[in-house]
């Protein structure tokens, strides 16, 4: 900078403060005074005590708007102390208990380094300021939100359309669980998994005692022993426990592939949600089972049931749905109703084997015989709960306490 830029500079500076400070007849002075010494015009001069003194306010440290501050780091430091000896409480627990906290550390000594009357203003702390300094605290991992395996969701991609594979291959199958805890979820009861094919509708039920992890595996086992194809792509809900156990399934499978719907979405695992009613409810009805004993008896009620309705139920496959001009369904066109063993013969993608074993398990089976079990096992299974007339509970769609039960004809 040149020695004419430096003289402009300092007197710039200099003439500014009293600039600032003077009334307009000796701001015009000032300016003449200015533009005689520095030779600029009169337009230049008045920019360059407008700049300098716009950025001498900014540069100046505003002061801070509100109250002042009471407690500094010091205080902070106290109570932090404090929290950390009781366990990281939340400030309303905090609170009534802070006075008597700090008096014991100073019993202690653990507070000598800070002034008496710091440590008696911190006692004096209000619970809206108490809250707003904890919240600023890290949290211990003890005090985290811990989901346990919520990682799975993450390895687990979301598929809403998952119904769109009902018209190819066998092998997609959704999966879902019933509960049977009688209206109440207290304590440890049953649970039905239902896995349900959406080609073939070929559909299997496994019991299981509890929803733990142990509990899911079994049933999932259970379950794959009656599946007589191989799954190419499991789709279930949000379950935890059973995307863990599915999960480790596909793992240890190439070529199969696991996803789950969205949350609070059944539509997106419609084709198994709808089995909840008609195959477990109307066959076991809405009561609560929540012994082993039970539970070995449900299995065997389900492996008589597959077994039935796989090979000799017919099912109905929507075909198409015709809409009108607006959009909105007004038929439903299905194909003719066949069996869900039929409709694995008919398919092209069934290996021969497999359709070997199937005719040779169907050549050996008797509707007779099968309706005849069944009809003993559930009467086994619900007698006890029949003869005490129970009354149908909130919630539920079919009165238990009549005979025949749902269509089974049960005498007791």
């Amino acid at each position: 900078m040149g020695k004419d830029k430096e003289f402009e500079m300092e007197l710039l500076r200099r003439l500014a403060k009293e600039y600032i400070r003077a009334n307009k007849r000796r701001k015009t002075e000032i300016l003449s005074k200015y533009v005689e010494l520095t030779g600029v015009n009169r337009a230049t001069a008045q920019k360059r005590f407008r700049r300098f003194l716009l950025r001498d306010t900014v540069s100046q440290k505003k002061t801070p708007r509100g109250r002042k501050k009471i407690y500094k780091t010091s205080h902070i430091e106290i109570i932090k102390l404090c929290w950390e000896y009781l366990l990281c409480p939340c400030a309303e627990r905090l609170h009534p208990v802070l006075s008597d906290t700090i008096e014991q550390l100073l019993k202690e000594g653990l507070l000598t380094p800070y002034a008496q009357a710091t440590v008696q203003q911190t006692k004096a702390v209000s619970l809206g300021t108490l809250k707003r300094i904890i919240k600023g605290f890290e949290k211990p991992p003890f005090k985290k939100n811990h989901r346990g395996n919520s990682f799975i969701h993450a390895q687990v991609p979301i598929e809403a359309d998952f119904g769109r594979n009902a018209y190819l291959e066998p092998g997609y199958v959704e999966v879902d669980f019933v509960e049977h805890n009688g209206s109440t979820s207290e304590g440890r009861f049953a649970i039905t998994a239902v896995y349900t094919d959406l080609s073939s509708q070929w559909t299997v039920r496994a019991c299981g005692f509890g929803k733990n992890l142990e509990s899911v595996r079994l049933v999932d086992e259970i379950a794959h022993r009656r599946i007589p194809f191989k799954a190419l792509h499991y789709h279930p809900d949000n379950d935890r426990s059973i995307l863990r156990v599915l999960f480790e399934r596909v793992r240890q499978t190439s070529g199969v592939r696991l996803s789950r719907s969205r949350p609070y979405k059944k539509n997106d695992n419609a084709h198994v949600e709808q089995k909840g009613g008609d195959k477990v409810r109307k066959l076991v009805g809405y009561f609560r089972y929540d012994t082993q004993e039970e539970v070995e008896l449900l299995n065997e009620i389900y492996e008589v049931a597959d077994t039935l309705e796989n090979f000799f139920v017919p099912t109905m496959k929507l075909k198409c749905k015709i809409r009108d001009e607006r959009g909105r369904v007004v038929k439903k066109v299905y194909e003719q109703a066949k069996t869900p063993y039929q409709r694995l013969i008919d398919s092209t993608e069934v290996p021969a084997e497999v359709k070997e074993q199937l005719k040779k398990t169907y050549k050996n089976l008797s509707l007779v015989e099968l309706k005849q079990r069944l009809d003993e096992l559930l009467v086994k299974l619900l007698s006890k709960k029949l003869v005490h007339k129970q009354k149908r509970s909130y919630g539920q769609k079919y009165d238990l306490t009549r005979i025949p039960f749902h269509g089974h004809s049960i005498l007791i």
